[in-house]
């Protein structure tokens, strides 16, 4: 988990990928590729919505090949607040009000 923190463009897997896809009436979309077969493909939004596409209407899909995870993301942080986020991270249940 540290490693996909401090460096998260190192590996990302399989799934999570960001794409890109430009559709024949010039729509530029992104997100994740959920589903696909040899008709169309299912692109899955940030905000968690499906959307199908017809393979014939896409004029291109690339890979972004970045994380969505933003870089420099702990550079803010002191040594106690990284601490205690990465005391709460390994928590295996949540706090309890």
């Amino acid at each position: 988990m540290l490693v996909s923190i401090l460096e998260p463009n190192a590996e990302i897997r399989e799934g999570y990928e960001n794409v890109v896809v430009t559709t024949s009436d010039k729509r530029v979309l992104s997100g994740f590729l959920s589903d696909e077969d040899q008709n169309s493909i299912v692109l899955r939004g940030f905000d968690g919505t499906d959307l199908t596409i017809p393979r014939k209407q896409i004029s291109a899909l690339k890979p972004v090949g970045r994380s969505l995870m933003p870089d420099g993301l702990l550079n803010d942080l002191d040594d106690t607040a990284l601490r205690n986020l990465f005391a709460y991270l390994r928590l295996s249940q949540p706090i309890a009000k």
